[in-house]
């Protein structure tokens, strides 16, 4: 009798276990109640990204599923599917067979863990992606007909869609990139965002200007802009380096001095240099350069290495 009593009690703690675990069910409040082998699957998150540039590719990205069942008696599979967005199809990039299976005997009501449906970054880096790979993870039904996927009218706070986006490798990028005649070429809006001159008025007035490339040149790009307050035009040129960061060229002369017989230069800051971002840099618009008006208290001004910021932002 006992034996029967601690039983029933046991049931009993499950249900409403079950039922204080999770009471956000909305319009489907109870629906499970009734029958503890039954409930539904989710996934924990909405979003994933992914580095290529910091992220130990020999390790397998787990996306944790949620199987909100009390009691799961038989193994149960779990079936989902790749659905591109931009960039490398993930169809063809890994090996998962769109099947995951969640172990008879466990519940994500009272386990701390969960199935993971696992991606093989190293399959990523062998496909030599170039630009951003978004896809999303659909998860698509299972083998049980009392279970689930979600739970209708609440989508926001039980995702069956994971957005998945993995950066590439920047050098993989770049040097993709950088035979581009049109990457960082043409016209462009120069803005001074910070670095006010000594002399009065903008280092550089906001304009428009032409960026060429010199693939022969230590510093591939260039362009040609006015130094106030003398209106000498000086050559900026930078170079976009295969770790996607952008240095500007040193003691770049200005024509202009405080000094009889110094010059005034320009150089680059290399304490605090712009990298362009993996993820965006394929379809990137604008580009900071961190430079250093008085470079090396140069002109004989008295002062040295005023920071100086201008973005570029193609038209």
């Amino acid at each position: 009798m006992k034996n029967i009593f601690k039983i029933s009690f046991l049931f009993s703690l499950l249900l409403v276990s079950f039922n204080s675990c999770d009471s956000s069910e909305g319009e489907n409040e109870g629906k499970f109640n009734a029958s503890p082998e039954t409930g539904w699957v989710q996934f924990q998150a909405s979003q994933l990204s992914i580095d290529l540039n910091s992220y130990d590719t020999t390790t397998l990205a787990g996306i944790p599923v949620e199987v909100n069942v009390p009691i799961v008696v038989n193994d149960l599979t779990i079936s989902y599917s790749f659905v591109p967005v931009s960039g490398a199809n993930p169809n063809t990039v890994f090996s998962n067979t769109g099947n995951l299976l969640s172990p008879g005997g466990t519940s994500s009501n009272f386990d701390t863990t969960f199935p993971e449906l696992e991606l093989n970054i190293a399959e990523v880096v062998a496909a030599n992606i170039t630009e951003a790979m978004v896809f999303d993870v659909v998860l698509d039904g299972t083998d049980n007909s009392g279970i689930a996927i979600g739970i209708s009218g609440t989508e926001e706070t039980r995702p069956t869609t994971i957005r998945v986006t993995i950066c590439p490798n920047i050098e993989v990028a770049i040097a993709g990139l950088l035979p581009n005649d049109d990457f960082f070429v043409g016209d462009y809006n120069l803005t001074v965002t910070s670095g006010d001159s000594l002399f009065g008025g903008d280092v550089f007035a906001d304009q428009t200007v032409t960026v060429t490339a010199d693939a022969s040149a230590t510093f591939n790009r260039s362009f040609d802009v006015p130094y106030a307050p003398g209106g000498n035009i000086v050559s900026i040129g930078f170079n976009i380096n295969s770790d996607g960061q952008i240095v500007v060229q040193n003691d770049i002369s200005t024509g202009i001095a405080c000094a009889a017989g110094e010059d005034l230069t320009i150089g680059g800051d290399s304490v605090n240099i712009f990298t362009l971002d993996a993820c965006t840099v394929a379809e990137s618009e604008s580009v900071t350069l961190n430079m250093l008006d008085f470079f090396g208290g140069s002109g004989g001004c008295g002062v040295e290495n005023i920071e100086l910021t201008v973005v570029l932002t193609k038209i």
